[in-house]
């Protein structure tokens, strides 16, 4: 299976920066992005129950991909609605009904909670709730009191508040969100966007692809054996078909020792 090269996770940028937060409209394009996701999956029966910046995947043009579905539930083609009865997400992104341990949840409305934590986090660099240890933090979301810093301004906070919502039936939809201001509205870069930081391996800002890092490992190359390599350079033997003339070719082409290639000849010719 062929998949989509992803260069960094959400979470990686975020932690690239003193802020910990995205600019609004680098923010916007995200989130937009992620409501495309969410639709789909729903729309698919599947109930990802992890969603927060840990599981977003960003390609080098800037495309968010969903990732993680090992907690994922695909509901029943024939169910009747979006129930479900177990969770293991991420404690932080849990909404109020499972951290009070309802045995039954809309497992939808369970996502759009978490892409709304997901939302408060990327442009806050807070969380809504927290605590010293997991129980504090379930007896918080529990009880579904949190505040919006000021300077999110009234559309963004009306937004989250709506996907915050304590009770799920009245938490918005997708179909909802998607109608809501905050996300109609074309925000204008206010402030330079946080950058995919470097490969934190290799230090390469381009994030480039190679498989010689592979092929290195996989067949023990090291970076001392490069002199042993090139001092061996002479017994390769560079040859092409050319026409010999005199009494010796009468025009044919000449017949050469062919050329020995080692692989690891092959590698530092790649390097």
């Amino acid at each position: 299976m062929v998949m989509e090269y992803c260069v960094c996770g959400m979470q990686e940028m975020l932690d690239s920066v003193p802020e910990k937060r995205f600019p609004v409209f680098q923010a916007h394009g995200y989130f937009c992005q992620l409501l495309d996701g969410l639709e789909y999956l729903h729309s698919q029966g599947i109930v990802h129950k992890d969603i927060k910046p840990g599981n977003l995947l960003l390609t080098t043009d800037g495309a968010l991909k969903i990732s993680d579905l090992g907690v994922a539930e695909a509901l029943h083609p024939f169910a009747e609605d979006d129930t479900c009865r177990t969770s293991q997400g991420s404690p932080a992104f849990q909404p109020p009904e499972i951290a009070n341990g309802l045995d039954t949840f809309s497992g939808f409305k369970v996502d759009i909670w978490s892409a709304g934590v997901t939302l408060y986090n990327i442009t806050t660099s807070l969380y809504p709730f927290e605590g010293d240890n997991i129980y504090k933090l379930f007896e918080n979301i529990g009880k579904g009191d949190y505040t919006i810093p000021e300077d999110c301004g009234p559309l963004l906070s009306d937004l989250l508040r709506g996907m915050l919502e304590y009770d799920p039936v009245k938490r918005f939809s997708i179909q909802r969100i998607r109608q809501h201001n905050w996300v109609r509205k074309k925000h204008p870069p206010s402030e330079p966007p946080v950058p995919i930081p470097p490969s934190a391996e290799t230090r390469d800002r381009c994030r480039s692809m190679t498989v010689v890092p592979y092929l290195e490992d996989l067949h023990g190359y090291a970076e001392e054996e490069d002199d042993e390599l090139f001092d061996g350079e002479d017994d390769i033997i560079y040859t092409q078909d050319f026409t010999v003339p005199g009494e010796r070719g009468r025009g044919l082409p000449s017949t050469l020792t062919p050329p020995t290639f080692t692989f690891q000849h092959l590698v530092s010719l790649c390097l």
